[in-house]
C-alpha cells in the first residue's frame, strides 16, 4: 500500500490532494471435515440416512482460494474559510477496484473417493448437500466509484461549533470466494460478484466547551441510508445450504449520540457517552429464514409458509424481513468512566497514584441476519477497574481487572449453514486480570 499527499494553503483556505494505491495477493488452502454427529444435524430427519453416522463422518472438502486485489484512488479536500466564523469543506474521491479470484472445492468421502458434482448414490447426494464440490476460476470484479462530501461549519464563539455534513460514499463490491449456489452440478457464477453498497449519510451536530474549558458536551444527530446492502442470503431460485454475500435492497440507520466529559482539576476526570439508534431493513425480501421458520416441509415457491414454531408447518425458501432490526446494533448504548489521582513518590520517583473505572452498557440486540428468538442477545453491562502509578518520565505500572463482575454474555449467536436448529455462539471474555508495565520515551 502507498499513499501520496500534498497539502497547501492560501489566503482563507487550505487543501489536500493525493493518490492512493493498494495491491493484495492471497492464496488460501484449507480443509473442512465432518464428524460422526454430522448426519443427525445436516441430513433431513425424514431421510433414512439421517441416523447413519457413516454417511458424513470423515467427509472432507479441500478448498483452494486465490485473490488478486487492486484498488487505486485520487482524492482532494478543500477547507474554505468564508469568514472567521463560517467554513465550507467539500471533498471528492475517485476510486477504481480490480479484483480477480478463484474458488475450487474438492470433496472426498472417508475412504478418499471423490464425491461427484451430479448424480451418484443416495449417500453421495447427501454428502454433496453437506459439502458441495464446485469450482470457478478467474472471476473478475472491476468498477469505478465516486464519493463526495460537503461540510458546513459555523463557530459563533470560541467554545461553540455547529456543523452539518452530507456524504455520498460506498463500500467496495467484490467476489464470493467461499462458494456460490450450485444447480445441477454447475456453479452459479452470476452470484460470484457483489455490487458495491451506496451510502448517503446526513449529520447535524454541535460541539461545545464551558466552565473555562473544563467541561465538554457534544451532541450529534445522524441519518444513514444504504442501498444495495451487502448481506448473507439464500436465493429463492437457487437455494443452498451455504449462505453467500449478495445485495439486498435498502437499510436505514438513524439516531442521536452525545458525549460529556469534565475535568474540574488535574486530580479527577469523568466522562459519559450515550447513543440511541433506530435501525431496520427498509427492504430485504429474499433473506434467509430464522430457525423458527425452518425445518418443515418446503413451501411452494412464493408462499409465505406456515406459522413460526408450529410443528409440521411449511417452511418458505426465503423470508421477507423488511422492517426488522439490523444485526449487531442496540437501540441504546452507553459508556462511562472516571479516574482519580494523587501525587506520590514510589522508589524515589515522583509521580501519581491513580484509580480508574470504566463501564459499557447496551440494550438487547439481534445477532443474526434474520432476527430470531434464538439469536437475540439480552443487554448487558461490563465494568473494568485499574490501579497504578505513573511518572512524567513515561513509566506506567498498573494492575487491572476487566469484566470485574464476571458477567456471562454472548458476543455473537448465529445460525450455522447446512442444518436446521443448530445455533453457534461466541461467548464474551470472562473476568480477566493482570499487571501492565509500560515505558514511553
Amino acid at each position: 500500500t502507498q499513499e501520496f499527499r500534498y497539502a497547501g494553503e492560501g489566503k482563507g483556505f487550505d487543501y489536500v490532494i493525493g493518490a492512493f494505491g493498494f495491491y493484495q495477493k492471497i492464496h488460501t488452502t484449507g480443509t473442512q471435515r465432518q464428524g460422526p454427529a454430522a448426519s443427525r444435524w445436516l441430513i433431513n430427519p425424514s431421510s433414512a440416512l439421517a441416523n447413519d453416522p457413516t454417511v458424513l463422518d470423515g467427509l472432507t472438502a479441500a478448498n483452494d482460494i486465490q485473490l488478486k486485489n487492486f484498488s487505486g484512488a485520487l482524492f482532494g479536500k478543500l477547507n474554505w474559510k468564508v469568514t472567521d466564523q463560517i467554513t465550507l469543506s467539500p471533498g471528492v474521491r475517485i476510486n477504481y477496484d480490480d479484483k480477480v479470484g478463484s474458488y475450487v472445492s474438492i470433496v472426498r468421502d472417508a475412504q478418499g473417493n471423490l464425491v461427484p458434482a451430479t448424480g451418484g448414490t443416495p449417500r453421495q447426494v447427501e454428502q454433496r448437500t453437506a459439502l458441495t464440490p464446485q469450482a470457478f476460476v478467474d472471476e473478475a470484479y472491476r468498477a469505478w466509484n465516486v464519493t463526495y462530501d460537503f461540510t458546513a461549519s459555523y463557530k459563533p464563539s470560541r467554545d461553540i461549533l455547529l456543523y452539518a455534513t452530507y456524504a455520498h460514499t460506498f463500500k467496495s463490491g467484490g467476489l464470493n470466494l467461499n462458494g456460490v449456489p450450485v444447480a445441477n452440478g454447475v456453479a452459479q457464477t452470476q452470484f460470484a460478484q457483489v455490487e458495491p453498497e451506496k451510502v448517503d449519510h446526513f449529520e447535524l451536530g454541535v460541539k461545545t466547551q464551558f466552565w473555562d474549558r473544563k467541561a465538554t458536551f457534544n451532541v450529534t444527530g445522524f441519518w444513514t441510508v444504504i442501498k444495495d446492502y451487502q448481506a448473507l442470503v439464500n436465493d429463492g431460485q437457487n437455494s443452498t445450504l451455504r449462505g453467500y454475500l449478495a445485495n439486498a435492497g435498502e437499510v436505514r440507520v438513524r439516531g442521536v449520540e452525545a458525549d460529556f466529559s469534565i475535568r474540574p482539576s488535574d486530580r479527577f476526570n469523568f466522562y459519559v457517552n450515550g447513543a440511541y439508534t433506530d435501525h431496520e431493513y427498509v427492504k430485504f425480501t429474499n433473506a434467509p429464514c430464522p430457525p423458527e421458520r425452518s425445518g418443515g416441509p418446503a413451501a411452494p415457491a412464493g408462499s409465505p409458509g406456515g406459522a413460526p414454531g408450529v410443528p409440521g408447518a411449511q417452511s418458505p425458501l426465503v423470508c421477507d424481513i423488511s422492517g426488522q432490526w439490523l444485526p449487531g446494533i442496540s437501540n441504546w448504548a452507553f459508556s462511562y468512566g472516571a479516574e482519580y489521582n494523587v501525587p506520590a513518590k514510589v522508589f524515589g520517583k515522583d509521580g501519581e497514584v491513580y484509580l480508574g473505572a470504566d463501564a459499557s452498557s447496551r440494550s438487547k440486540f439481534s445477532s443474526n441476519a434474520s432476527r430470531s428468538i434464538y439469536t437475540d442477545i439480552d443487554g448487558y453491562t461490563l465494568a473494568n477497574f485499574r490501579l497504578g502509578f505513573r511518572t512524567d518520565e513515561g513509566l506506567n505500572v498498573f494492575g487491572w481487572v476487566r469484566n470485574a463482575f464476571d458477567k456471562k454474555y454472548f458476543d455473537v449467536l448465529a445460525t450455522t449453514p447446512g442444518n436446521t436448529g443448530l445455533i453457534s455462539g461466541n461467548v464474551g471474555d470472562p473476568r480477566t486480570y493482570g499487571v501492565t508495565v509500560g515505558l514511553s520515551f
